[in-house]
């Protein structure tokens, strides 16, 4: 005797609304459009996700390293009561300055970003 099949995934699935039928002709005067000011609201109910984006001049940086070295970052960021994100923009300027070029690169600021800071 077979295990029973496991569900998929679309059993979890919201059906979208029924749609109208298309017109069989065209109407004379253009649909309506959505410009910059006006936006559709949503459905009555239904919570719409507000996208997260990161500010316009920061830029998301992933490296792959070995565990032993990940491991060894992340206890000197603890020792030195700082986070890895912080650890990491210090080596990226002293990167920049062993190469003759300024220090620009700066950390994020927020919420998540203001471990390590020390107050001034």
């Amino acid at each position: 005797m077979a295990a029973p099949k496991r569900p998929t995934l679309t059993h979890l699935a919201v059906p979208k609304a029924a749609q109208p039928a298309p017109q069989a002709e065209a109407t004379s005067a253009p649909a309506p459009t959505a410009d910059a000011t006006t936006h559709a609201a949503p459905p009555a109910g239904k919570r719409v996700p507000t996208p997260r984006r990161a500010p316009q001049d920061m830029k998301t940086v992933q490296v792959r390293i070995n565990k032993r070295g990940w491991m060894t970052l992340r206890n000197l960021a603890s020792d030195r009561d700082m986070s890895l994100e912080a650890l990491m923009v210090e080596a990226l300027n002293d990167t920049l300055l062993k190469h003759q070029q300024p220090p620009i690169v700066e950390r994020r600021t927020g919420e998540r970003g203001t471990e390590g800071i020390e107050a001034e």
